[in-house]
């Protein structure tokens, strides 16, 4: 199934459990789950991944709602890729 959307684009992050929010990072943006999906399997396994939905054209940043501070992210659909963590 090809889920070109209009409205958001599948980006593939490299994860760091090393370091605070933010600790992920963006190698790739795709129009459609499945080849990103395919990117992310022809990737190194000595890496996690991440894969997100981003909405376009809309802020999904959370903002704190009595620090005022930005906090990380509010309301994407994330998929785990834990290829490092495999035995």
């Amino acid at each position: 199934m090809n889920d070109v959307q209009n409205d958001y684009v599948w980006g593939i992050f490299v994860v760091d459990e090393t370091i605070k929010f933010p600790n992920f990072f963006p190698i790739g943006i795709y129009t459609a789950r499945d080849v990103a999906v395919n990117e992310i399997n022809a990737l190194p396994r000595d890496h996690n991944y991440q894969l997100l939905q981003l909405p376009l054209n809309h802020n999904f940043g959370y903002i704190h709602e009595k620090s005022g501070t930005l906090v990380g992210m509010d309301a994407i659909f994330h998929e785990h890729f834990h290829f490092k963590d495999e035995s």
